[in-house]
Protein backbone atom coordinates (compact mmCIF):
# COMPACT_ATOMS: atom_id res chain seq x y z
CA UNK A 1 0.00 0.00 0.00
CA UNK A 2 1.20 3.26 -0.87
CA UNK A 3 0.06 7.15 0.85
CA UNK A 4 -0.07 9.98 -1.81
CA UNK A 5 -1.60 12.83 -1.05
CA UNK A 6 -3.58 11.19 2.23
CA UNK A 7 -4.80 8.81 0.03
CA UNK A 8 -4.06 5.00 0.73
CA UNK A 9 -3.42 3.79 -2.93
CA UNK A 10 -3.25 -0.32 -3.47
CA UNK A 11 -1.89 -1.33 -6.31
CA UNK A 12 -4.43 -4.14 -6.99
CA UNK A 13 -6.81 -1.21 -7.39
CA UNK A 14 -4.79 -0.10 -10.31
CA UNK A 15 -4.27 -3.44 -12.00
CA UNK A 16 -8.32 -4.07 -11.84
CA UNK A 17 -8.91 -0.80 -13.44
CA UNK A 18 -6.10 -1.57 -16.27
CA UNK A 19 -7.91 -5.25 -17.08
CA UNK A 20 -11.13 -3.63 -16.97
CA UNK A 21 -10.35 -1.77 -19.34
CA UNK A 22 -8.74 -4.19 -21.76
CA UNK A 23 -6.23 -3.36 -24.72
CA UNK A 24 -3.42 -3.09 -22.58
CA UNK A 25 -1.13 -5.90 -21.12
CA UNK A 26 -0.77 -6.79 -17.43
CA UNK A 27 1.82 -5.12 -17.15
CA UNK A 28 2.29 -1.76 -15.27
CA UNK A 29 4.41 -0.09 -12.80
CA UNK A 30 3.68 3.18 -10.58
CA UNK A 31 6.01 5.48 -9.90
CA UNK A 32 5.82 7.84 -6.92
CA UNK A 33 7.91 10.88 -6.86
CA UNK A 34 7.58 14.34 -5.13
CA UNK A 35 7.75 17.50 -6.56
CA UNK A 36 7.41 21.01 -4.81
CA UNK A 37 6.30 18.71 -1.46
CA UNK A 38 2.92 17.17 -3.76
CA UNK A 39 3.27 13.43 -4.41
CA UNK A 40 3.04 12.40 -7.95
CA UNK A 41 2.00 9.35 -9.07
CA UNK A 42 3.16 8.04 -12.73
CA UNK A 43 1.41 4.77 -13.65
CA UNK A 44 3.08 3.48 -16.73
CA UNK A 45 0.94 0.94 -18.79
CA UNK A 46 2.12 -1.62 -21.60
CA UNK A 47 -0.10 -1.74 -24.55
CA UNK A 48 -1.05 -4.75 -26.16
CA UNK A 49 0.77 -5.69 -29.22
CA UNK A 50 -2.22 -5.06 -31.21
CA UNK A 51 -2.32 -1.44 -30.47
CA UNK A 52 1.00 -0.87 -31.52
CA UNK A 53 -0.62 0.18 -35.26
CA UNK A 54 -3.21 2.08 -34.03
CA UNK A 55 -3.27 5.72 -34.92
CA UNK A 56 -2.35 8.81 -31.85
CA UNK A 57 -6.30 9.61 -31.36
CA UNK A 58 -6.76 5.90 -30.59
CA UNK A 59 -3.94 5.59 -27.97
CA UNK A 60 -5.03 9.10 -26.35
CA UNK A 61 -8.43 7.99 -25.82
CA UNK A 62 -7.05 4.94 -24.50
CA UNK A 63 -4.88 7.45 -21.87
CA UNK A 64 -7.73 9.13 -21.38
CA UNK A 65 -10.34 6.34 -20.35
CA UNK A 66 -7.20 5.11 -18.39
CA UNK A 67 -6.93 8.16 -16.24
CA UNK A 68 -10.49 8.49 -16.18
CA UNK A 69 -11.24 5.16 -14.55
CA UNK A 70 -8.09 5.81 -12.00
CA UNK A 71 -9.28 9.01 -11.19
CA UNK A 72 -12.65 7.89 -10.22
CA UNK A 73 -11.62 4.46 -8.51
CA UNK A 74 -8.52 6.27 -6.35
CA UNK A 75 -10.12 10.00 -5.69
CA UNK A 76 -6.41 11.16 -6.81
CA UNK A 77 -5.18 12.06 -10.58
CA UNK A 78 -2.39 10.01 -12.06
CA UNK A 79 -0.44 10.96 -15.04
CA UNK A 80 -0.62 7.78 -17.76
CA UNK A 81 2.26 6.71 -20.10
CA UNK A 82 1.42 4.13 -22.35
CA UNK A 83 4.30 2.27 -22.98
CA UNK A 84 5.44 -0.13 -25.87
CA UNK A 85 5.32 -4.21 -25.43
CA UNK A 86 8.21 -5.47 -23.13
CA UNK A 87 9.06 -2.11 -21.89
CA UNK A 88 8.49 -2.79 -18.19
CA UNK A 89 10.60 -5.16 -16.60
CA UNK A 90 10.38 -8.55 -16.10
CA UNK A 91 11.61 -10.08 -13.04
CA UNK A 92 11.69 -14.21 -11.53
CA UNK A 93 9.03 -14.12 -8.84
CA UNK A 94 7.42 -10.85 -7.46
CA UNK A 95 7.04 -8.60 -10.03
CA UNK A 96 8.25 -4.80 -9.00
CA UNK A 97 5.13 -3.31 -9.68
CA UNK A 98 6.36 0.37 -7.43
CA UNK A 99 9.19 2.88 -7.62
CA UNK A 100 9.14 5.47 -4.62
CA UNK A 101 11.61 8.30 -5.95
CA UNK A 102 10.21 10.42 -3.18
CA UNK A 103 12.86 11.36 -0.67
CA UNK A 104 12.20 12.47 2.99
CA UNK A 105 13.89 15.49 4.92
Amino acid sequence: MLIIRGVNVFPSQIESVLLSIGSTAPHYQLIVDRVNNTDTLEIQVEISEEMLGDTVRSLENMENAIKTAVDSTLGISAKIRLVEPKTIARSEGKAVRVIDKRKLV
